[in-house]
């Protein structure tokens, strides 16, 4: 709810910046963006099987609409940005705002954020680096949480590579090291409740050596932090390690007795 109040918010900036292109969601078919998606992101659903449905018929969609605007109206928001369908495209997100019946039958509107890495496959990956008993992450100030996060390296899919070289060209840029032995170890999708990305999950074992990193010059990188298995789970609960997709790859390195974070 409060991300959806913070998404219109955005929107009505952008608009009276002329950042927002209207014409992209007044549509004569309002479902026209779904011919956009990839296959899995057009799937309608079936609420009568306990799934939240896309609504295609016109005039449902049309109430819909009017609903939402006249709720925009009653909290004092922009009324005009009321339609469905992609709400905000820029080079890296499509913001998509979707008419939806849930299982109960009761209709509304729906967010969700597709990243353009993300639209042809899972959109990038993040691995788990471990090299002579530590493991390693690093610090890196995120921009969307204001504060320095202690993360696993990560990245978007690159262009022409593999997901798995894609993997390695990140440990070289990220911590300087080269790669002795990489592995699969599973998919996971950082935010269920709002963005369809999935990202893919190494286990990277490295050579040793001094790193060396070379970010890139739009990346505020802090220093590499080497941590025995036994001190993660103490990061865990001290706070330092937050970041929803590094907890989830140290899940997964877990459950495949790679790293037993119980152990000394």
């Amino acid at each position: 709810m409060q991300f959806g109040l913070a998404i219109v918010s955005l929107i009505e900036d952008l608009e009276e910046k002329n950042l927002f292109c209207e014409e992209k969601i007044m549509q004569s078919d309002p479902l026209d963006y779904l011919s956009r998606l990839p296959e899995e992101a057009r799937y309608l659903g079936d609420h009568t099987k306990g799934e939240i449905e896309i609504v295609t018929d016109s005039q449902a969609i049309a109430e819909i609409v009017e609903t939402y605007r006249e709720k925009l109206q009653s909290l004092n928001l922009n009324s005009d940005l009321a339609s469905v369908g992609v709400l905000l495209e820029d080079d890296h997100i499509l913001v998509i705002r979707d008419p939806v019946r849930f299982p109960s039958g009761q209709t509304s509107t729906y967010f969700r954020v597709l990243q353009r890495a993300g639209l042809d496959g899972p959109l990038g990956v993040v691995m788990l680096p471990f090299c002579d008993g530590l493991i390693y992450l690093r610090k890196i100030f995120r921009h969307a949480t204001r504060r320095w996060e202690l993360e696993c390296p990560k990245g978007y899919k690159q262009k022409d590579f593999s997901l798995a070289e894609t993997a390695k060209n990140e440990i070289s840029e990220e911590l300087g090291l080269e790669v002795k032995d990489i592995r699969d170890i599973g998919s996971l999708a950082s935010d269920t409740g709002l963005s369809a990305g999935i990202i893919q999950a190494y286990w990277v074992v490295l050579e040793g050596g001094k790193p060396h990193p070379s970010p890139e010059e739009g990346e505020a990188f802090g220093p590499i932090v080497a941590i025995a298995p036994r001190e993660i789970m103490e990061k865990i609960r001290a706070g330092e390690i937050r970041d929803g997709v590094t907890l989830s790859v140290l899940q997964l390195a877990q459950a495949q007795n790679l790293l037993p974070l119980d152990k000394d």
